[in-house]
């Protein structure tokens, strides 16, 4: 059997235990207030975050760990393991992926490979899991980078935000300004595609309507006859979350539904309120 460790970044946003239970490495982003300076989910909680953005007259930005920190991290893991696979942030939004690329060329204690995840939040923390798993079985380093990489590709997320300026004005909006300049009664409904935000639909009318109608597009897009594995991404919106739960769990045929915070760095850029839905089929 492999002993292969698992990395992530703090973006996966994954529930806290899952990633002691999995003993999964996870490497912290930045986030800026001005010249004040967290270590994502480490200094900074989600609860502090939020209460921050809210009070703060200071659009707080993010920055990538560098390739050093990636390099200590895999260093020492290769010290008692097989090998290390790094599964990141969508590299079309961040310069993670790179940093742990460029990271991982410099290391030769053993191997190291890096997956771009082309997701975000706990979308990616899905894949993150999946490699946690395998990794926990025992399964080879090839196995699991094969599994990673079509998981990627089969993982889809639906999100809707209160606003898109928070996505405007950190230059993360991608094909969804296409969206800017509605009116305040149409809603966005947003999935990322090709690793970046894209425009889904407009909906017209009530928090509660296009909460409706991200269900309804899970529905639509989740594969016929398939279980599925599930989460619930909000932003401080727990109850709402719950809720999601429930009827994720009621009406599709769930293996797993996760509940999840969206964290300082994503929050970022997605801002209070935003609340998605990601999947992807059991095989």
């Amino acid at each position: 059997m492999a002993n292969i460790s698992i990395v992530t970044d703090s973006t996966a946003d994954l529930p806290p235990h899952l990633y002691s239970d999995y003993g999964i490495t996870v490497v912290p982003l930045l986030v800026h207030f001005g010249d004040e300076v967290y270590r994502d989910g480490v200094d900074l909680s989600s609860e502090e975050f939020y209460a921050k953005l809210t009070s703060s007259s200071v659009l707080p930005r993010t920055s990538q760990p560098s390739p050093r920190d990636f390099q200590v991290v895999y260093e020492d893991l290769l010290s008692k393991s097989d090998g290390v696979v790094s599964i990141h942030l969508s590299s079309r939004l961040s310069g993670t992926y790179q940093s742990a690329a460029i990271a991982a060329s410099m290391v030769k204690g053993g191997p190291v490979r890096v997956i771009d995840g082309r997701l975000a939040s706990a979308a990616n923390g899905l894949v993150v899991l999946e490699a946690a798993r395998m990794a926990r079985e025992g399964a080879s380093m090839d196995d699991i980078v094969a599994r990673a990489q079509d998981l990627v590709g089969k993982v889809r997320v639906f999100f809707t935000v209160d606003t898109l300026e928070y996505l405007q004005k950190n230059g993360r909006i991608g094909r969804a300004a296409a969206f800017l300049g509605t009116v305040l009664s149409i809603r966005p409904l947003l999935w990322l595609q090709d690793g970046e935000v894209a425009p889904y639909e407009k909906v017209r009318g009530s928090r509660q309507k296009i909460l409706a109608r991200l269900v309804a597009v899970v529905k639509e897009h989740a594969p016929a006859g398939k279980r599925l594995r599930a989460a619930v991404i909000h932003a401080v919106s727990p109850d709402e979350a719950a809720a999601l739960k429930q009827v994720m769990e009621r009406d599709f045929p769930c293996e797993e539904v996760l509940t999840a915070t969206v964290g300082p760095v994503i929050g970022c850029h997605a801002g209070p309120g935003t609340m998605a839905i990601a999947f992807h089929p059991v095989d």
